[in-house]
């Protein structure tokens, strides 16, 4: 008995070794960091959150196996799986993803394109940029109210001849010789025979959907989709030969196709758009057209579900895909499916439908909704055939816009739609879906599988028990951990509906237990400029403030004084105010500051001195009473109107409890800063984050620069700048030229300051602030916080602009 025990204990031993070894595999991040040299960085950093949370798009299966696929997100993030979503590695480049492939004859390599096109031989583990070619490259840029990135290369240059946005997109490499690899920007067809070594450039007269090729019936062409003409390249001659599509087709977008499954026919499907009566883009009605000669004839789909002819409305579709090699398989993504009910009232559907042979008939495989089809209005259902984690029963009944679908190319059965806030898998045709995002833990609670996509304001530790921990998101508000971060689950009980968008921040009483304050609102992303470009804003902006008493399990509103219109972003406690009887402090972003002197129950405005009342972001205070305010940079809207008009953003103190303000001069130069922080061991030494140059169409739109004079660079002071007086003089103590979210004082370390960029970095500073170093393997494009990890005072969580949380080391990088 003591042998096999032993034998056993052996076994379990080994079992654990390698399940542990899986977990933690799907923790780790790989990725380019420079996005000029090859790397191979296994960090250390580990994601924290319920999973999912935010749009993904373009799932592209491996030729080698359906369990291994990459799916991008639409803040920046891209993933890769190698055991069908068990776990993911996350893969990040400047602007995200446009674009996927798989090489089909070398398992291992395969390419994704963004700004410029990578390719990775091991894997997805380290990456190399193949175009434009290193010595075209003279900079890499950030700017705008994104920190976009964008390369500049020599006068000459194939890149650099192309007009209008850099995105490489529709990758295919060549299934008869990985050598010829072919891609789009925009109009213009790429493509090299050389494997990369040179390029060469084609130009349509629109721009690319989709590339097509295979290895028998398409040896010696390359098929280019685009809205009106498909462009037929011949890779003898190097010419492309143009095909018009039918009239009655046109304009068409989201192209796709493959041969039949043990045959040679070729089936090529497509969507068109047919403009409706509203004027609504995203919903305009579609038509499902399909050919099987290569595009020399093309039918439009005439099946009775398909056109909702019963309710004579057509549906409107967003995306079409079928299997490379299983083409007679195809599923389509519909946004809007209207039927009549009985009482005359309308039902909105939302979901997928698929055809097994080849476009002549087809089903629902995914059906919810069927009520109003308004955000955040229960009166739908949920879909039935879902094995889901937490978006379903947090979403289920309302609209939710499924985006993109993508399906294996050796099996028709298996496929990968997305949504606002999940990516989906089914392995037997749509019978049943299930999460490949995010796993449901038995007693309720949710953990990551990797894919974490949402944005992170803040991590917030309950004082009273360190394994409780909280979350402020945006678009999935408020999620704690009774765990130490290992589970989550979602807590907007008592949250009006119209403000369960976005938590931005809270506050736990420090002296009484299971006592917390939050901050709500229904728009998100501030201070970003495209929340208030419309004059409206103010009066369509929705928030406020909740107290729990159960420790966040439920809210009730305490919002007195405030009034509903208060999208709010910021709270703090004074902590020399009475247990019960707190003085608070909410920033109002459409308003400004509001205080509560009766636990916050009832506020009262406090503006005097703040010359704009918008875009009052955030709060300080520190322990003796002093408040901080950043205001940050909005649109002037003079007398409800549009206009180049700009109200820059400042930096105020109060020294007298928000009774009146006085306004700092941290900078000659205009201002957007984002946050500010103090030593406590010296409070007179105070940091502030601020943003570089954003175009004024960033922050009053395009539309409006056009018929005003044209688009213009605002020079802002980036980076962050010290104060050592308490605000009576600052000098600029980080680059300029950074995109600076916010700044951290770490109080467990003497001279530690940390800040988190929209730079694809994020910064730490030993000698407060003279000198500073990349936190190591942190390369997130759009970075928010360093909040230092109270129970762990070695560890920091990083929350970012759509990566959930980091956590981790704060290691810096080696000279």
């Amino acid at each position: 008995m003591t042998a096999i025990n032993s034998i056993f204990s052996r076994l379990l031993s080994v079992i654990l070794i390698f399940f542990s070894f899986i977990f933690f595999k799907g923790c780790h991040f790989y990725s380019d960091t420079s996005e000029q040299q090859k790397v191979d960085v296994v960090s250390g950093w580990k994601k924290i959150g319920p999973g999912g949370g935010g749009s993904t798009f373009i799932p592209t299966f491996s030729y080698e196996t359906p369990e291994k696929y990459l799916v991008r997100c639409d803040m920046t993030g891209t993933y890769l799986t190698d055991n069908g979503g068990v776990s993911y590695r996350q893969i990040n480049f400047s602007n995200g993803a446009a674009g996927f492939a798989f090489d089909p004859l070398a398992p291992g390599t395969l390419y994704i394109g963004s700004s410029a096109l990578h390719k990775s031989t091991d894997g997805g583990k380290t990456w190399i940029r193949i175009f434009p070619k290193e010595e075209d490259v003279k900079a890499e840029i950030y700017r705008g109210d994104h920190a976009d990135y964008r390369l500049e290369t020599s006068e000459g240059s194939l890149y650099s001849n192309v007009k209008g946005p850099k995105r490489v997109r529709n990758i295919r490499v060549d299934p008869l010789d990985s050598k010829c690899v072919y891609f789009s920007i925009g109009s213009s067809f790429f493509y090299t025979t050389d494997g990369a070594t040179s390029w060469s450039v084609l130009d349509l007269d629109y721009p690319v959907d989709f590339i097509y090729t295979n290895e028998i019936s398409l040896k010696e062409e390359v098929y280019i989709f685009t809205s009106h003409e498909i462009g037929i390249f011949n890779k003898a001659t190097k010419k492309v030969e143009k095909k018009t599509l039918p009239m009655e087709m046109i304009p068409a977008y989201s192209f796709t196709g493959g041969m039949v499954a043990n045959d040679e026919e070729v089936i090529l499907y497509a969507l068109q758009n047919i403009p409706d009566q509203e004027d609504r883009p995203e919903f305009n009605y579609s038509q499902v057209w399909i050919s099987r000669d290569l595009g020399k004839k093309w039918e439009s789909v005439s099946d009775p579900l398909l056109n909702n002819r019963k309710f004579n409305i057509k549906p409107s579709f967003s995306r079409l895909a079928s299997s490379e090699y299983d083409a007679n398989h195809a599923y389509i993504v519909c946004n809007r499916y209207v039927e009549k009910k009985e009482d005359g009232t309308s039902a909105h559907w939302y979901g997928a439908l698929k055809t097994s042979d080849a476009g002549e008939h087809w089903e629902w495989v995914w059906k919810g909704g069927g009520g109003s089809g308004k955000y955040g209005v229960k009166d739908g259902m949920g879909t039935a055939n879902l094995s889901d984690s937490w978006v379903e029963e947090a979403f289920g009944g309302e609209y939710i816009r499924l985006i993109d679908v993508g399906v294996a190319p050796q099996d028709g059965q298996v496929a990968i739609v997305t949504d606002w806030y999940r990516t989906m898998k089914t392995v037997d045709g749509g019978k049943t879906w299930r999460e490949v995002y995010s796993e449901m833990q038995p007693e309720g609670s949710f953990v990551s599988r990797g894919m974490d996509v949402t944005t992170a304001y803040g991590v917030h530790p309950d004082p009273f028990d360190e394994n409780h921990l909280a979350i402020s998101y945006t678009d999935i508000g408020y999620h704690h951990s009774f765990d130490g971060g290992r589970s989550w689950v979602r807590s907007v009980e008592g949250v009006p509906a119209g403000w369960r968008n976005t938590c931005y921040w809270l506050v736990f009483d420090p002296d009484v237990e299971h006592k917390l304050w939050s901050v709500w609102s229904n728009l998100h992303d501030f201070p970003r400029g495209k929340m208030t470009r419309n004059p409206k804003w103010k009066d369509y902006g929705r928030g406020g403030v909740c107290v729990s008493i159960d420790g966040g399990k439920t809210w009730q509103v305490t919002n007195e004084g405030i009034g509903e219109n208060a999208p709010s972003t910021s709270i703090v406690l004074d902590p020399n105010s009475e247990p019960n009887n707190r003085t608070l402090y909410v920033s109002v972003y459409n308003k400004g500051v509001f205080k509560s002197t009766d636990d916050g129950k009832t506020w009262t405005m406090k503006n005097n001195g703040i010359k704009e009342g918008t875009g009052a972001f955030e709060l300080t205070i520190q322990e003796d009473g002093t408040l901080f305010l950043v205001v940050s940079a909005t649109p002037a809207h003079r007398n409800g109107e549009k206009g180049r008009e700009v109200n820059f953003g400042g930096v105020y103190k109060s020294i007298d409890g928000a009774e009146t303000w006085t306004k700092l001069k941290v900078s000659d130069k205009a201002l957007f800063p984002n946050g500010l922080d103090y030593d406590p061991r010296d409070p007179g030494r105070i940091y502030v984050a601020c943003w570089s140059d954003v175009m004024l169409s960033d922050l009053v739109g395009r539309a409006v620069t056009e018929v005003t004079g044209g688009n213009e660079i605002l020079d802002f002071d980036g980076g962050v700048f010290m104060s050592e007086d308490g605000g009576e003089s600052w000098r600029q103590i980080f680059d300029q030229d950074q995109y600076v979210y916010d700044v951290t004082i770490d109080a467990h370390h003497e001279g530690r300051v940390y800040c988190n960029t929209f730079n694809k970095a994020a910064y730490r500073s030993d000698n407060y602030g003279k000198t500073w170093k990349k936190l190591k393997d942190y390369d997130f494009h759009w970075g928010h916080r360093v909040i230092v990890d109270q129970n762990d005072p070695g560890k920091v969580f990083l929350t970012t602009f759509g990566s959930s949380v980091w956590h981790g080391a704060p290691l810096a990088e080696a000279n």
